[in-house]
């Protein structure tokens, strides 16, 4: 721990208006679906965008980026804005960026949060940063992958200039990130890159009262898990057939994603890549480096080996200590001239618990979800305290949104079925289901303050329990408790107890 207890460094980065530290980082989560410099997103509250979320009331956002070598460097593909520097990071190497934020139509509070950084990441533990936002160093000091473990939370910064609530009229709030790769940092983390990015989640200042602002973040609660050494065991989760030519993936944009088609994981993971090499004709992947993701692009898994086939043969590699992503490309064995061959397909094993991921054999209760089994209903009790007209739609995993609860007047008290036994979906072989994110929306009446829409993540990357809570009543407490639900196995909803 560090005198002023923060547990973080306070050596901070000398000469900060020289050298101001970098700004960006892995998984503070944007809005938007635009690329290149400028200005990059324009949403409203209609827009639904996977862990990205815009609150009560319409919401217009503006981003846009410059670095300190002058070039924009930014993109946003489908909520995600992401900076990543032009050429690798070296030993000694040091910048930054700035990330321009403003509304447009409303005046609004805004929270970022970053996501959790890999297990295994050299580069992410090494490289030294800061965090600015507004006037304020939120961040002093410390290594990238500690900035993402202490904001994964959520941080609130609209209210970091002294007022509460960015103004369309005033200026745009300053996000930077300054950086630097000591020159005695240990050489697996040199020669390497990385994204910097971020998501945002706003909602209107006349919307919920500011006395109930702190229950709108909707981070709160997330926990990044700490890097270890080893796993009980590494048991197989599954493979990808290469039919086609791989692809550097849109973190964006899940449809550039390898998806597990055979093994635990099929349905439920893919693989995003973030490096392919080719072979001469420019054709056929002969290595690949990839991050192991659920449907939401979070880490779905700890990787403990890996191995590439490739002709007749199979390249092995392990992955010490276990991480979410390879740590480098691994290629597929050679051929009889020397030449690494094309990957036909690549198999992964993660690390889980003793048991094997499947509890004591005493064990009354099924709570797993995942693969084919799916929310088929959930049933929430209201706990508003005014009658409110209430509608629930969930989306298709082709596109689009169905309803599974037609708007109807709810009493306080009463409960209410999102129902997705005849919605079809695509993934796996589930048939119907609720989709990955279920919406319930207060068309009419409710209290004042009370949550307009509230998002609940129906894709099994979350494990949803018997008793879980959602949403703001307006007034500090919570508007849905979570009281029944039924598998597509048909095996009922477990409750905290029963979760393994």
């Amino acid at each position: 721990m560090t005198a002023d207890g923060s547990g973080r460094r306070t050596d901070a980065l000398a000469d900060l208006s020289r050298r101001r530290l970098l700004a960006g980082l892995g998984g503070l989560g944007a809005i938007g679906a635009a690329s290149g410099a400028g200005t990059f997103a324009y949403l409203t509250d209609d827009e639904r965008l996977p862990r990205n979320r815009i609150g009560a009331g319409e919401v217009a956002l503006d981003v846009s980026c410059s670095d300190s070598s002058g070039n924009g460097g930014c993109t946003v593909s489908n909520g995600l804005v992401s900076y990543t520097p032009e050429n690798p990071i070296d030993r000694g190497d040091w910048g930054d960026v700035t990330f321009d934020v403003s509304v447009r139509t409303n005046p609004a509070r805004l929270w970022f949060a970053t996501t959790c950084p890999p297990t295994r990441d050299p580069l992410g533990e090494e490289l030294d940063v800061s965090l600015r936002v507004g006037d304020e160093w939120v961040f002093p000091s410390g290594s990238l992958s500690e900035l993402r473990r202490e904001f994964a939370d959520g941080l609130r910064v609209d209210d970091r200039d002294g007022g509460a609530c960015l103004d369309p009229e005033g200026d745009a709030l300053e996000i930077e990130l300054a950086w630097e790769l000591p020159a005695d940092a240990p050489a697996d983390a040199g020669g390497e890159t990385t994204a910097f990015e971020f998501r945002l989640y706003t909602e209107q200042c006349r919307h919920v009262s500011e006395g109930d602002a702190a229950g709108s973040n909707p981070y709160a609660g997330i926990d990044c898990d700490e890097p270890r050494d080893g796993c009980p065991n590494c048991d197989y989760a599954g493979k990808v057939d290469v039919d086609e030519r791989i692809v550097r993936s849109d973190a964006g944009d899940a449809s550039t994603w390898l998806a597990i088609d055979e093994g635990p994981l099929a349905g439920d993971a893919y693989l995003l890549v973030t490096d392919v090499e080719y072979k001469d004709d420019d054709e056929e992947a002969v290595g690949v480096r990839f991050d192991l993701v659920d449907a939401n692009g979070d880490p779905a898994g700890e990787l403990c080996e890996v191995r590439i086939k490739g002709g007749n043969d199979t390249a092995t590699y392990p992955i010490e200590p276990p991480s979410t992503d390879t740590g480098e490309t691994l290629y597929a064995p050679e051929n009889d001239g020397g030449n690494p061959a094309g990957i036909s397909n690549v198999q992964i094993d993660v690390c889980v618990d003793d048991d094997g991921g499947n509890g004591d054999d005493d064990d009354p209760v099924d709570c797993e979800c995942g693969g084919n089994v799916r929310y088929r209903d959930l049933t929430f009790r209201y706990d508003g305290g005014s009658d409110a007209a209430i509608r629930v739609t969930t989306q298709r995993t082709g596109g689009g949104d169905e309803v599974v609860f037609e708007e109807a007047t709810i009493a306080s008290g009463g409960t209410f079925t999102a129902d997705g036994s005849d919605v079809s979906q695509t993934w796996a072989n589930v048939g119907t289901s609720l989709g990955q994110n279920t919406t319930i929306e207060i068309v009419s009446g409710g209290d004042s303050g009370a949550s307009e829409r509230v998002e609940v993540h129906t894709s099994c990357s979350e494990v949803l329990a018997i008793g879980d809570t959602f949403g703001s009543d307006g007034s500090g407490g919570t508007l849905y408790e979570l009281v029944g639900g039924t598998f597509t196995d048909e095996n009922a909803l477990c409750g905290s107890e029963d979760l393994r």
